[in-house]
């Protein structure tokens, strides 16, 4: 049978990635999820909205922090 083979990373060490550091990466990142999910018609155009402005929402809530 045949396996599937093995990646190893040898690059430089992977940074750590801080939520409030990098907010608008991770923001954009998870809009361009609800986007493609909208492409293949797993989420509505209204839910990719409502996602988008729920993550807005708990933006504010962490800004505010």
């Amino acid at each position: 049978m045949w396996k599937k083979p093995e990646h190893v990373y040898i690059g430089d060490e992977i940074p750590k990635i801080n939520p409030k550091q990098h907010y608008t990466f991770i923001e954009n990142y998870q809009k361009s999820i609800f986007l493609a999910l909208v492409e293949r018609n797993l989420l509505t155009p209204k839910q990719c909205e409502e996602c988008i402005e729920e993550l807005e929402h708990q933006r504010k809530g962490q800004l505010n922090e």
